[in-house]
């Protein structure tokens, strides 16, 4: 019976050995990939980042187990992890305070060394990204920033709606048969967002629009007097597929074998390139202003500067092109302006303030078309 319980108590024993050192083989295992290490940080401009823009961590020893990284700008824990792996880790900068940041990552557990970022002030303080601005998430892949501000010197009331294109997120166009509002057309189209789009009603500004394969205005002719920067841009939809191009007036935005066409202008931006602006009244006066933008990653930017406040300046188109390419945009094009600017978002209503009446009154205009998100 002796034997029975000391050959019990040896098996005991080796039982708890042979579990500790499996434990500890475990240990040894992870420890084996050594602390992970930050060796390079590139953001889409470079070395220097801009807020929710995209992050590139290079590095080692990063975990390969999902949720196994942790990332921290300085003491804000990033939630939007794009891509992780062994030795790359991709992120949407977070809200930060001031233009640098240490960044480190914690990779199941184990701290990394800390990299420190810049941010590009000029990016930041034009786009207010960092203050006074308001960050809302509409829904997956759309992002509403407004924000009032001083920039260049002047007050700005600015909106910009981000949307990346998706089965989910689907803009168009629409052109009633009469002038509506820009939120009744936005409702009407069972939109998410609207902005105001087409020139109309005069004998230089009418645009050519195209909904659906129909043409819906023909637009005036350059030969009737429509001037060039009314009609030298286009945005398009190709099977859905936003696209913005330059174009000889509202002729040649007929020639387009695109579904749907709205020709507008002046062309702020071609192929990453701030177009010049025609010295006219029109381009060189700050006023309320409303554009589209396409990105390098195909997102889609709406955006409103209110303008004719004390508020809030306006701004010059050529100034606009230069807000548009700190925006991101590859590509963007001026639309209609001054009282017809307006956004408008389901479920805040008309988000900007448009010049028809005061600032705190948000009077629309009835517009020709517009531009929404489904």
């Amino acid at each position: 019976m002796k034997n029975y319980y000391s050959l019990a108590l040896v098996w005991s024993m080796l039982l708890v050995i042979t579990v500790s050192c499996n434990q500890g083989g475990m240990d040894a295992k992870d420890k084996a990939t050594g602390s992970p290490v930050i060796s390079l940080i590139t953001t889409q401009f470079g070395s220097k980042a801009a807020y929710d823009c995209p992050v590139t961590i290079k590095g080692s020893d990063f975990s390969t187990r999902p949720g196994g990284n942790v990332v921290f700008f300085g003491d804000i824990q990033v939630t939007s992890l794009i891509e992780s792996s062994e030795d790359v880790i991709v992120v949407a900068s977070p809200l930060v305070e001031g233009y640098s940041v240490p960044v480190k990552v914690i990779a199941d557990g184990v701290e990394s060394n800390e990299y420190m970022l810049e941010y590009d002030e000029v990016k930041c303080d034009s786009v207010l990204i960092f203050r006074n601005a308001s960050v809302t998430k509409l829904r997956e892949g759309v992002v509403w920033t407004s924000a009032l501000t001083t920039w260049e010197g002047f007050p700005r009331s600015l909106n910009v709606v981000s949307i990346t294109p998706s089965e989910t997120n689907v803009l168009g166009i629409a052109c009633p048969s009469s002038f509506a509002y820009t939120s009744a057309q936005g409702k009407a189209a069972g939109a998410l967002v609207a902005i105001n789009a087409s020139y109309f009603g005069g004998t230089k500004h009418d645009s050519y629009v195209k909904i659906g394969g129909e043409v819906k205005r023909e637009g005036v002719a350059k030969a009737d007097g429509c001037s060039a920067y009314f009609a030298n841009g286009v945005f398009t939809l190709t099977d859905k597929v936003p696209a913005i191009a330059p174009v000889v007036g509202n002729e040649g935005a007929a020639e387009l074998i695109a579904s749907d066409v709205l020709c507008c202008g002046p062309l702020l931006i071609d192929d990453n390139t701030v177009q010049t602006m025609t010295s006219s009244d029109h381009n060189t006066l700050s006023h309320p202003r409303t554009a589209i933008g396409v990105t390098e990653d195909g997102r889609v930017l709406l955006v409103t500067v209110d303008g004719r406040f004390t508020q809030a300046e306006g701004m010059s188109t050529q100034l606009l092109a230069s807000y548009m390419k700190i925006l991101g945009a590859k590509y963007a094009m001026n639309l209609d302006g001054g009282g017809s600017t307006t956004m408008w978002i389901d479920g805040h209503g008309v988000v900007n303030h448009p010049c028809e009446a005061g600032w705190n009154v948000r009077m629309e205009r009835k517009v020709d078309a517009i531009i929404y998100l489904k």
